[in-house]
This record gives C-alpha cells, sequence and structure tokens, in this order.
C-alpha cells in the first residue's frame, strides 16, 4: 500500500494455512467479486427456499427439498448467519418417522441430523440415526445409479458427524468405493447407470462429486478406504473440468457435442460444491482447479432471477431407454426446483468458506482503529477476530479495528498494518 501520509506502524504476526491466499488475481473475475457474489446470491436462494417456496421441513419427503433445506443451513453456517437454521429448526417438528422403503425417501434423515448439532434435541437425532440404520441393514439400497451415493452417503456421513459412530463412516467408504469400481470410467465421469444407462448425466456425476467431497471432509487419511475415494473423486474432478464449457457451465449430458444438449445448472452447482470443497480441504491444487471452480460458480450465478429462484434444471427422471435422447429431451423443471436449489446453495456455502479460510491470523491489538477508506479496491481487511470484510470500490463508513490487509490476493513474509 503506497505510503502517501505520515503513518505509525503496527507490526503483526499471521499464519499461513493449506490453501494460502493466491498470488495473482484471476483474468476473469477477482476473488473478492466471487465471493461477494456467493455471499449475495446465497442469501437471495436461502431466503426463497426458507420463507417463499411454501415446502414445509417437518411434513416433505421429497429429498431434494430436504437438501436444499440443508443447503440453507450450510449457507448460514458459512456466513455466520443462524437465521435460516432458527427458521428451519422452528418449523421442524417431526415426530413420525423416516420412511425407510426408498433410499430417496431415506435420505430425508440428514435434516434432523444437522439440526442436532445445534439444537442437540434427542428427537432429532432418534430421526436421523433410526434412518441411518436402516439403510444399513438394507445394505444401502444398491440399485447401482450414481445418485445412490449421495442418498445414501450424505444420511451415513450426517449421522457420524452426530454421533462419532465410525460403523457410518466405514459403512458408506465401502460403499462409494464399490461404485467408483462400477461406474467411474477412463475419463473420470460416472455412467449414470451400471446397466441401464451408460450416459454421463450432469446431476447423476453431481450427486457423485457431491458424495466424494463430503465424506472427504470427514474419512481419515488412514482409512483402509482413504485413498481409493480420494483417488476416484481427482479423477472425477479432472475429468469434469475437461468438460466444462467455456463460459464455465456444463451441459446437461457431459461431453455431448448434439446441438439438443443444454446448460444445466443443478449438477453445474454440485460440481462448483465439490471442486471448491477439495481446493478449500488442500486435496486439489488451486493452480489447475481456482479458475474452473470460480467460472463455475458466475455462471450459475447468472440463471438466478432476483427471486431467489434458479433457472435451467432438469426436471427429476429415471431413463427409459439408456439413450442419449432420455437425457437431452428431458425437461426443464420450473425455476426454483428444489433440485437445483439444494446444489446451488451447496455451492454457494462452498465458496464462502473457501475464501474465508484462507487464513489464519494472530494479530497483535491494535493501538487505534485504522480507516477502511485508505484501502484499494480488491484488499481483504481482516480484523483482530480473522473476519474478513470486502471493501470493494466503496467507501467504509465506521472505521474498523486494526488487523492485516490482503491487498491484491498478495502479501509479504513480514506484513505491517499502517494505522494513521
Amino acid at each position: 500500500m503506497p505510503d502517501t501520509h505520515k503513518k505509525t506502524r503496527l507490526s503483526v504476526t499471521f499464519l499461513i494455512v493449506a490453501g494460502a491466499v493466491s498470488s495473482s488475481i484471476s483474468q476473469n473475475y477477482t476473488d473478492s467479486e466471487v465471493l461477494a457474489s456467493a455471499i449475495a446470491k446465497g442469501k437471495l436462494a436461502a431466503n426463497y427456499w426458507t420463507t417463499g417456496s411454501g415446502v414445509n421441513p417437518s411434513t416433505t419427503d421429497y429429498y431434494a427439498d430436504i437438501c436444499s433445506f440443508y443447503g440453507a443451513c450450510m449457507f448460514g453456517d458459512a456466513i455466520g448467519d443462524s437465521t435460516y437454521y432458527k427458521n428451519i429448526n422452528n418449523r421442524y417438528n417431526r415426530t413420525t418417522a423416516i420412511k425407510t422403503t426408498d433410499i430417496d425417501v431415506n435420505s430425508c434423515g440428514i435434516l434432523p441430523l444437522h439440526l442436532y448439532l445445534h439444537s442437540k434435541k434427542d428427537q432429532h437425532l432418534k430421526l436421523g440415526t433410526d434412518a441411518a440404520k436402516a439403510n444399513m441393514q438394507k445394505n444401502g439400497y444398491v440399485r447401482n445409479a450414481i445418485d445412490d451415493t449421495y442418498m445414501t452417503g450424505s444420511l451415513h456421513i450426517q449421522a457420524y458427524r452426530a454421533t462419532k459412530d465410525t460403523a457410518n463412516l466405514n459403512f458408506f467408504a465401502n460403499y462409494l468405493s464399490t461404485y467408483m469400481k462400477n461406474l467411474q470410467q477412463n475419463n473420470g465421469l460416472y455412467w449414470h447407470h451400471r446397466d441401464l444407462a451408460h450416459q454421463f448425466w450432469g446431476r447423476g456425476n453431481g450427486w457423485g462429486a457431491a458424495s466424494s467431497a463430503e465424506i472427504l471432509q470427514v474419512l481419515p487419511q488412514g482409512h483402509p478406504k482413504y485413498e481409493t475415494i480420494l483417488n476416484g473423486y481427482k479423477k472425477h474432478m479432472k475429468g469434469l473440468i475437461d468438460v466444462q464449457l467455456q463460459n464455465g457451465i456444463w451441459h446437461q449430458l457431459l461431453g455431448s457435442t448434439s446441438s439438443k444438449n443444454w446448460e444445466e445448472t443443478s449438477g453445474s452447482s454440485m460440481f462448483v460444491f465439490a471442486i471448491f470443497t477439495g481446493l478449500q480441504l488442500g486435496i486439489l491444487d488451486k493452480e489447475t482447479y481456482l479458475e474452473p471452480a470460480k467460472k463455475g460458480w458466475m455462471a450459475i450465478a447468472k440463471y438466478l432471477d432476483a427471486s431467489g429462484k434458479l433457472g435451467n434444471i432438469a426436471e427429476g427422471f429415471w431413463p427409459k431407454t439408456g439413450t442419449a435422447n432420455d437425457y437431452l429431451d428431458a425437461r426443464k423443471a420450473a425455476p426454483g426446483n428444489s433440485h437445483g436449489t439444494a446444489g446451488f446453495l451447496w455451492a454457494a456455502a462452498a465458496v464462502v468458506k473457501y475464501f474465508n479460510s484462507r487464513v489464519a491470523i494472530d494479530i497483535k491489538p491494535a493501538i487505534k482503529p485504522v480507516d477502511a477508506t485508505t484501502l484499494h479496491h480488491n484488499s481483504y481487511y481482516y480484523d483482530l477476530l480473522g473476519r474478513s470484510q470486502l471493501l470493494i470500490n466503496k467507501k467504509v463508513n465506521n472505521p474498523i479495528s486494526a488487523g492485516i490487509i490482503i491487498e491484491n490476493n498478495s502479501f509479504k513474509s513480514n506484513s505491517t498494518v499502517y494505522v494513521p
């Protein structure tokens, strides 16, 4: 930062964590633009789903609806806003057991388990763990469709988070590694179904990408299936960026050059979630994956309207003939359909978590506040609590407590905060 005025220098110390701040600005979108978009668009989508969709979290047994409520909670957690959790928790008064006769419906146990992590209500825990136990007793409802991995995985990962019972983790690790063996092809992508449809469906691959990203957040590196799942995940992410469109989005039928193909947002959203999660965990290198991830987010964000409804979502369907036309001719759902809302909220949460976890800071107490109006475009200002505030060509009326400035995504090993 140019020293155009006489300033007192306040030394600070800081610690760089895995996946440190990028040393260069994206040629297409700055980190600040992507993060600001994720926060703003994520709020629109979360507000729509929790207050405007008309869906009751206590009574719906539709998996995509539940995944959307889960996504709203995830997004709220990422931005530090408990409004969405409180809204859902106050309305979630379910007492009837989660139905366990269908793999999709069984996955509805993810919401009470996530709520339990905040509420510690025994009823929430029982609803979710009963569903997980039923799923294990039926060996996970093996349909041999890649969708199965999220319907099964999300439930058992949440059950593990709530109980720390490693039986859930082991069960899904074995389940996922089997699906990777049976469905993942040499190009890294997944067939939709082992027997019925050898097609690379966008949202099917989205479910697979999301399930891998979820388990890698909790699976210990020493687990017997860790390397298998990590390698399958990395192979999948490489395959996805190979078929990503130039504008950042992905097609309904991945890799197809048919004129009937179309840009589809639900699968694309899940890919963005999976890639940003890998970047945050440090298992994907930012030189290869950060720009595709940023482009992916900005591409899907353009399909969100002012009311928070996402467009260009494929309706839920099951393949009839197993041919490409099953997918190319699939109908588009109404804007705001939960298949798209869910993935979009997961993606928004992952973007925020990635950019807000790049630097951990140990800052000495400030002598006096620093005037944020002196900072430059595309700067991050980290206050004493390590929170980041984006300063995008606008003045901040109130000074902020002194901290470290990351300007244009670069820093020096011995940084100094200048105090007027």
